[in-house]
C-alpha cells in the first residue's frame, strides 16, 4: 500500500472513528447502566441508601423481544423464473432456508443484536464463510463452533463496527467503508497466511478498561468484576487487537494490527464479485457435472466482475428500529426512557423516605412512663395479643403523620403513561393509572399494535437480509458448500436428498418472512389456520380439491401423502400413453417424450403393453411352429424383442425425466428430454429395416402364391 493511503486510514482511524466512538460508547455506557439498576445521579433530600431500585428499562426490554423477536421464523418463497413452472422450488429453496437458519444459529444473533439495537440505536450481525478443513477466518476462536464449508453468522459487539461517518441516515450501501475491529489470540494470528510482519505485531496491555469489553461497552470509573477478568484474561491469554477496513471504493479488505503502522494484510474483498471461465479437459472440451448439464468452472482462472455478491457491498446486516436526520446511527430507543426511569425511582424513594421518617409513634404521659417502665418496652414490640395494666389509657396518645400526598402517585402515573406512549407493543394490562374506557383502551391497542408491527417488520427485513445473502455467497463458486445436502422431493413425495449446486441458489424469487412467528406455539396456529381455510376452500369449485388434500395431509406432517391418498387416475396421460403403445408396437418408433407429462402415468401405463392386442397376436405368431418344431414366423420374435427394446429406452427416458423434475433446482437450462442418441435411436432404426424387410417379403409371398 502507498504511502499516502497508508496516513489516509491511519488519520481516520485515530482521529476520526476512535474520538467519535469514544463518545458514542459513553453514551450508550450511561443507558446499560440504568438498565443494570446503576444510578450515580444524587436524589435531592435523599440519601444514596434510601433509593429503590426499580428498573422499568428491564421489563420493556423482555416485553419488546418477546413480542418481535421471531422464536419461530418461517420463510417463504415465490420464484419468479419461468424454468420453475412444475418444479416446487420454492418449497425446496424454503426446505433451504429453514436448514440454513439453523446451521447458523441465526435466533440467538438476531435476539441479542435486538438487545444491541435497543440499547445503542444499532444492532450488528456479520457474514462470512467458514472454510472446510483446518483452515479459520478472524477471530479464530469460534470457527470449531460454526458449520464447516458453510456461511456462518454472528452478532457483532456494537463498539467494534464502526461506519463511515459520512454514510446517510437510511442507506448502508452509501457507505465508503466500514472498520471492524476484534480481539484475536496473537499465536493464531501467527498461524495466519495472509498475514505480514508478524514480528512487528504486539500483544495489548489491556491496562485502559474503555478499550477493552470486547467491543460491549465499557467505562472507566465503572469498573467490574466481569471488566476486570476480561482485563486479566486478554493479558494472560496475550491478545491482540486488530483493524479490518471493508473498503466499498476499492473492493478490497485491508487488516491494520497493533504496533504495526503499515497494513499487515491487503487483498481483493472475498465478496466482491468474480467471472469463472468454464474448465476444460485435457482435449480442449468443455466439463460438466455428473448430470451433463452444470458446468465445472476454473476457480483458479477467475477474474474481477462487477459489483458484489452481496447487499449494499458490506457482509454486515445492521438492525435498527428508529430513524435519524444527522446520521445512521439515531438516539437509542431506551435513551428517551431514562428520565423517566429516574422519575419513577425518585417517586418511589420519595415514598420510602416519608414512610420512614413519618412512622407512627407512641407519646406516654410522663408520670405513667415512669411508674410502668416496662409498658413503653411491650408497646414497641407490639406482640399480638399482649396486655398492659395502666393507670389510665387516656395517658397514652398515637402520633399518626397522614398519609403520601396524592399529588405523588399523579405524578408517577403520568410517568408510567408516557413511558407507554414509547414503548407499548402489547394490548396486555394497563399502568396502574385510572380506569379507561372501551374507548381508550381500544386506542391504545391500535397503538401497540402498530409500534408492535413495525418492530416486526425490522426483524423480518433482517431475517430476509440473512437468507438473501446466505443464498448469494452459496451461489458463488467459491463458496459453494459440498454436503449441503436438502430433500429437493416434491410436496407429498417421498424424500430425494441431495448436495446442492451453486446453480441451485441463483432462482429469482420474491420472499416473505411470515410474521405470525412470533406467536407461542407457532406450529399450532399455523395448522388452526389450515384447517379453517381448507374447511372453506373444500367446497368451493375454485380450489383443486386434490391440492387442498395434500396441503391438509402436509399440515399434520405426513411424511409421504401418496401412499395415504386414493390413487389419482389421470384419463388424458393414459389415453396418450396407450396411444405411443400402439404407435410403438405397431410402428416400432420410439414417439419421444415432453418435460411436462405425468410420466408417472406414462411408465404405468407403458408397463402394460405386453397386453395390448397387436403384440399377443404377435406374440402368438413368435411361438407357432410345425410339425418339426421349427418356428413358423421367426421375424416375428425378432420384432418382439425390438419393440421390448424400444419399451425400455422409452420408460426409462420418462424415468430420467422424472427424475430431473424432482431433483433439479438449480438454474441450467435442461436439455431436450426426447432420446436422440444412443441404444434408442439404433433400436428404432434397427426396427424400422426389419419392418420394411417383413413388409417386402410379405409381398413377395403374396405374388407367388398368385
Amino acid at each position: 500500500m502507498k504511502a499516502d493511503k497508508i496516513k489516509f486510514w491511519r488519520e481516520e482511524m485515530d482521529n476520526v472513528l476512535d474520538p467519535l466512538y469514544k463518545e458514542k460508547r459513553k453514551i450508550w455506557q450511561g443507558t446499560l447502566d440504568l438498565y443494570d439498576l446503576k444510578f450515580d445521579k444524587q436524589i435531592r433530600d435523599l440519601n444514596p441508601d434510601d433509593l429503590v431500585r426499580i428498573s422499568r428499562l428491564y421489563p420493556i426490554v423482555r416485553q419488546i423481544i418477546a413480542s418481535v423477536a421471531f422464536n419461530y421464523p418461517k420463510v417463504f418463497f415465490e420464484v419468479t423464473d419461468d424454468e420453475a413452472y412444475d418444479l416446487d422450488i420454492n418449497i425446496i429453496l424454503e426446505r433451504q432456508a429453514e436448514a440454513a437458519l439453523g446451521l447458523m444459529k441465526a435466533k440467538p444473533h438476531v435476539q441479542q443484536t435486538i438487545f444491541d439495537a435497543l440499547t445503542t440505536g444499532v444492532g450488528w450481525l456479520g457474514m462470512n464463510y467458514n472454510p472446510k478443513g483446518d483452515d479459520m477466518i478472524a477471530p479464530y476462536v469460534a470457527n470449531d463452533a460454526m458449520a464447516e464449508d458453510f456461511t456462518c453468522l454472528n452478532r457483532l459487539p456494537p463498539g467494534f463496527v464502526q461506519l463511515d461517518p459520512t454514510t446517510p441516515p437510511h442507506m448502508l450501501g452509501h457507505a465508503r467503508y466500514i472498520r471492524e475491529r476484534m480481539y484475536v489470540p496473537l499465536d493464531m494470528l501467527m498461524e495466519d497466511k495472509e498475514i505480514k510482519n508478524k514480528n512487528k505485531i504486539k500483544a495489548v496491555s489491556a491496562t485502559k478498561a474503555e478499550d477493552l469489553g470486547f467491543g460491549d461497552v465499557e467505562r472507566s470509573g465503572m469498573k467490574s468484576h466481569e471488566q476486570d477478568a476480561i482485563m486479566k484474561s486478554v493479558s494472560n491469554g496475550q491478545f491482540t487487537l486488530i483493524d479490518r477496513i471493508h473498503d466499498r471504493m476499492e473492493k478490497t479488505l485491508i487488516t491494520f494490527a497493533e504496533g504495526v503502522e503499515e497494513p499487515v494484510a491487503e487483498r481483493e474483498h472475498p465478496f466482491r464479485r468474480m467471472m469463472f471461465p468454464q474448465a476444460m479437459d485435457s482435449l480442449g472440451q468443455p466439463i460438466f457435472e455428473d448430470d451433463g448439464m452444470t458446468p465445472v468452472l476454473d476457480l483458479d482462472g477467475g477474474r474481477p466482475g462487477v459489483g458484489w455478491i452481496v447487499d449494499n457491498g458490506f457482509g454486515f446486516i445492521p438492525v435498527k428500529f428508529d430513524l435519524s436526520h444527522n446520521g445512521f446511527y439515531p438516539k437509542s430507543h431506551l435513551s428517551y426512557l431514562e428520565d423517566i426511569q429516574y422519575g419513577i425511582v425518585e417517586s418511589m424513594s420519595r415514598q420510602a423516605a416519608a414512610l420512614k421518617r413519618t412512622s407512627r409513634q407512641m407519646l406516654i404521659n410522663r408520670r405513667e412512663g415512669e411508674e410502668n417502665p416496662e409498658v413503653a418496652k411491650m408497646i414497641s414490640k407490639g406482640e399480638d395479643g399482649g396486655t398492659a395494666f395502666v393507670e389510665d389509657h387516656n395517658n397514652f396518645n398515637v402520633l399518626n403523620w397522614g398519609n403520601m400526598p396524592p399529588e405523588q402517585y399523579a405524578f408517577e402515573d403520568r410517568l408510567k403513561a408516557y413511558e407507554e406512549e414509547i414503548s407499548r407493543v402489547t394490548e396486555l394490562g394497563n399502568s396502574g393509572g385510572p380506569e379507561i374506557t372501551a374507548t381508550e383502551a381500544a386506542l391504545r391497542g391500535s397503538v401497540a399494535s402498530v409500534n408492535r408491527e413495525s418492530m416486526t417488520s425490522v426483524v423480518a427485513k433482517v431475517y430476509e437480509d440473512i437468507i438473501r445473502m446466505q443464498m448469494s455467497i452459496c451461489g458463488d463458486p467459491r463458496y459453494t458448500p459440498e454436503n449441503h445436502i436438502v430433500n429437493v422431493a416434491p410436496a407429498g413425495q417421498q424424500q430425494l436428498s441431495r448436495a446442492l449446486r451453486s446453480s441451485d441458489f441463483l432462482w429469482n424469487y420474491k420472499m416473505h418472512v411470515q410474521a405470525a412467528s412470533v406467536q407461542p406455539l407457532f406450529a399450532e396456529v399455523e395448522q388452526k389456520k389450515t384447517l379453517e381455510f381448507y374447511d372453506r376452500g373444500i367446497n368451493s369449485p375454485n380450489f383443486e380439491r386434490l391440492e387442498l388434500d395434500k396441503m391438509l395431509a402436509a399440515t399434520f406432517n405426513i411424511p409421504n401423502v401418496s401412499k395415504v391418498m386414493v390413487k389419482q387416475i389421470d384419463e388424458e396421460a393414459t389415453r396418450a400413453a396407450q396411444l405411443e403403445n400402439d404407435r410403438m408396437i405397431s410402428q416400432m418408433q420410439d414417439p419421444g417424450i415432453t418435460p411436462k407429462q405425468n410420466h408417472k402415468v406414462h411408465m404405468e401405463t407403458h408397463g402394460q403393453y405386453q397386453q395390448n392386442q397387436q403384440y399377443q397376436q404377435l406374440m402368438q405368431q413368435a411361438q407357432a411352429t410345425d410339425e418339426r418344431g421349427v418356428p413358423v414366423n421367426p421375424q416375428a420374435a425378432q420384432m418382439i424383442q425390438y419393440i421390448d427394446q424400444i419399451m425400455q429406452g422409452h420408460q426409462q427416458a420418462h424415468q430420467q425425466a422424472e427424475q430431473e423434475r424432482a431433483g433439479q433446482i438449480g438454474g441450467a437450462p435442461k436439455p431436450s428430454a426426447r432420446p436422440e442418441m444412443g441404444l434408442d435411436s439404433t433400436v428404432r432404426s434397427n426396427a424400422q429395416d426389419v419392418s420394411n424387410s417383413i413388409k417386402a417379403e410379405g409381398q413377395d409371398e403374396g405374388g407367388g402364391r398368385r
